[in-house]
């Protein structure tokens, strides 16, 4: 029986990748984010002291300053990554990182105003509203600083890993275009074919010749489209006409198609090559079909998506599928078309779903 295969589904980490970050002890998590904001601190407030110190004048420096100031950089820090991992993700990174810098801005800015205003009316000092302003211009430029580097690091975080994303996703796809040479020459099929040519070379010379015709454009089609990465629907359609009367004369007219495609110019559409060939392969072995009750296999046009449906007729002793074609198939969708296939099994009814792009 045909099965969707369980790509389609994040992969689960493993144990040790998912728990190892909450394993850590709290020291471990905080240590380096606590050390290096303390660095900055004292070199920040070294630099400071050191400006306003004149010539020949003792240095002047407060070790409670950085303390003071690594407290609020931490917090500074907080926000930013508490507010970038929890603000609704938009369809541009750019714009996902200025939302979070502004309001973690906004927050900090007014956290701090509150707390310094709080600690100055308890201890009696008249308010200030010049220096209220310059706290709130200070602490302002504190968080530009520390979410501004957080973010920048994260943004690198992310460029890397849709990096190693892309180079994987493009070894996979030159693997899979191997892979799909490799079963196009496949020797039992090859060999199949040629003894139903054999056979019909005795029997019926024209339909030998048409046999020959067809088998000779499948391979042809095959050999010119090996490294292109976009064909146009219509000649996946031709390819798959040709092919699917290629099984049939080995399966007895057992496989019918059924092209629901009038509403658009399948000339302008393009699509995977060899998509087809992997879809109606997965058909006929996976379920039964005879001359007599002959299995339809549907093509339409969905949202930009060409389906292939057929009713499920799974066969008794139906081969083992380790799925490694419909997911080397979702690879190369995503690398073009950064889009996924679909894989659907309801109601007595299989549908592949096969993105598609405009010319």
């Amino acid at each position: 029986m045909m099965k969707a295969p369980p790509l389609f589904a994040e992969p689960a980490q493993t144990a040790p990748q998912a728990q190892s970050t909450q394993q850590q002890p709290l020291w471990q998590r905080l240590g380096k984010p606590v050390m290096g904001m303390l660095l900055f601190a004292h070199l920040f407030w070294l630099y400071v002291a050191l400006l306003q110190t004149a010539p020949g004048k003792a240095l002047h420096y407060y070790f409670d300053a950085p303390v003071w100031l690594t407290m609020q950089g931490l917090l500074a820090l907080g926000l930013t990554r508490f507010l970038h991992q929890r603000l609704p993700k938009p369809s541009k990174a750019s714009r996902q990182y200025l939302q979070t810098l502004a309001l973690s801005m906004l927050l900090f800015v007014g956290l701090m105003t509150l707390l310094q205003q709080g600690l100055e009316q308890l201890q009696g000092y008249p308010f200030s509203a010049t220096l209220l302003l310059k706290n709130m211009l200070m602490y302002a430029l504190l968080q530009l600083l520390v979410g501004g580097f957080v973010l920048l690091l994260q943004a690198l975080k992310q460029q890397r890993q849709q990096a190693e994303q892309l180079l994987m996703a493009e070894k996979n796809a030159a693997e899979q275009q191997l892979q799909l040479l490799q079963q196009q020459m496949d020797p039992h099929f090859l060999f199949n074919n040629l003894n139903v040519l054999s056979a019909l070379i005795h029997k019926n010379a024209d339909e030998a010749e048409d046999f020959l015709a067809k088998f000779t454009a499948i391979y042809r089609y095959q050999l010119q489209h090996q490294s292109t990465q976009l064909v146009t629907l219509a000649q996946e359609l031709d390819f798959a006409e040709d092919y699917l009367a290629l099984l049939n004369q080995r399966f007895a007219n057992s496989y019918l198609l059924d092209l629901e495609l009038a509403a658009i110019n399948s000339s302008q559409w393009l699509m995977l090559p060899g998509a087809l060939q992997l879809a109606l392969e997965n058909v006929v072995k996976h379920n039964e079909a005879s001359q007599l009750e002959p299995l339809y296999i549907q093509l339409r046009f969905e949202d930009d998506f060409l389906t292939v449906r057929n009713t499920l007729k799974p066969k008794l002793y139906a081969p083992d599928s380790t799925g490694l074609g419909l997911k080397n198939l979702q690879q190369r969708a995503q690398v073009l078309f950064k889009r996924d296939i679909q894989v659907r099994q309801q109601q007595g009814e299989f549908c592949l779903a096969l993105p598609l792009c405009p010319l």
